[in-house]
């Protein structure tokens, strides 16, 4: 079983990785990326459309947070490799 960490990482971009789906039907993906030295991490987050607001729309792009998470697997982000998440929540 997975242990969650915590770890300081500075969010540095939210990246929408699917197309708009102009019937609504079919929510739309982000990947929120983390930056912590030479790691990246990667949070996949999904707009339902239920009116309500993200997880991430209260992080600002560029700010240091202390993010406890779950690591999940490895992917490619271009010629990058990202450590994915799941669970993240901002610890005071």
């Amino acid at each position: 079983m997975s242990k969650s960490i915590v770890q300081r990482v500075k969010y540095i971009l939210r990246h929408q990785t699917s197309d708009i789906d102009k019937d609504q039907i079919e929510e739309v993906e982000y990947l929120n990326i983390f930056k912590d030295g030479d790691n990246l991490y990667g949070w996949k987050e999904y707009d339902m459309r239920f009116g309500k607001p993200l997880k991430s729309d209260s992080w600002k792009l560029g700010c240091y947070i202390d993010l406890q998470f779950i690591k999940k697997d490895v992917a490619e982000y271009g010629d990058k490799k990202i450590t994915i998440i799941q669970r993240p929540k901002v610890v005071n």
